[in-house]
């Protein structure tokens, strides 16, 4: 498996997590008495409402991850995976991913353990991949489940 497929699949991430999150702002009023700093950032990286901009996105998450939202944390880990709004930092990614798997977000788990799969940010260790896709799977999340069906470990 290449690099680029667990990119795509950790980009992919960022529609589920955009799916849980609300969008009920006017564009004029961006972070309304109901939006989160989460909701904001996701719109911003979306571009849901908003013009996309990533810098902003991160600012936002970065609130979100502030305030311990798991999701925020999330893509934060994926913005840094990615080089999005920030520079490309597996590291950062990498505990941005800890912290939200540890709040027991299954996409988190999930992404987490691409990072131990493929080594990045961190020496690959194929049995800290199976521990945290195994965590996803028994969050009912698809993709883990997908991956240790296909033995992609």
């Amino acid at each position: 498996m290449s690099i680029k497929k667990p990119m795509l699949i950790i980009g992919l991430c960022i529609l589920f997590t955009g799916c849980a999150t609300t969008s009920r702002a006017p564009a004029d009023n961006i972070q309304g008495p109901t939006e989160s700093s989460t909701d904001v950032g996701m719109r911003y990286l979306a571009g849901q409402g908003v013009p996309q901009d990533d810098a902003k996105a991160f600012y936002y998450l970065s609130k979100g991850a502030a305030e311990d939202d798991p999701f925020a944390e999330n893509e934060l880990g994926y913005m840094y995976a990615a080089g999005k709004g920030t520079p490309r930092d597996d590291e950062k990614a990498l505990n941005y991913y800890q912290q939200a798997a540890d709040h027991g977000l299954a996409s988190a788990q999930y992404n987490l353990g691409l990072m131990y799969l493929h080594g990045r940010g961190t020496p690959p260790n194929k049995a800290l991949a199976m521990q945290w896709f195994q965590k996803a799977a028994a969050h009912g999340f698809e993709p883990a489940k997908v991956a240790l069906a296909q033995n992609h470990i």
